[in-house]
């Protein structure tokens, strides 16, 4: 998987397709057939299509990204700490949100950009970021 046949794919698709290429981007990430960048790459722009769905994507599949995602976590790097706080945010990964959230006790070991954008996140999302839609106006 490539990060070209995400971009090609349409705005909205199903919450079944976004499954398979979730399933299918991991897989390549485990093989070594794309690099830490491109896999964050590609996982960014299937959030954004996932979000459209306004569906929580099933838990197996959420606890899988949430293992892969959390591994991958650092505060080195301002570009990778932005998209994941995205992806995290949008697919309600609580095992790594956790870990961002402890980060902040690190202070002393990222820049003050990184800093800030990780307090933001988490003031903006509180405790509970299992639930991504909970934002959402219930009619």
């Amino acid at each position: 998987m490539k990060l070209e046949e995400c971009l090609k794919l349409p705005d909205r698709i199903s919450i079944e397709e976004c499954a398979e290429y979730f399933k299918k981007a991991l897989s390549c990430f485990y093989k070594n057939e794309i690099t830490k960048q491109e896999f964050l790459d590609i996982l960014l722009e299937l959030t954004d299509r996932q979000v459209m769905t306004y569906e929580i994507i099933e838990k197996n599949l959420r606890n899988e990204l949430d293992k892969c995602i959390v591994s991958l976590w650092n505060t080195d790097s301002y570009d990778d700490v932005d998209t994941i706080l995205s992806i995290v945010a949008n697919l309600g990964l609580e095992k790594t949100y956790e870990v961002i959230k402890e980060s902040l006790n690190n202070v002393e070991r990222m820049s003050e950009d990184i800093y800030y954008e990780i307090k933001d996140c988490v003031e903006e999302n509180g405790d509970n970021i299992s639930n991504p839609y909970r934002f959402l106006d219930k009619e």
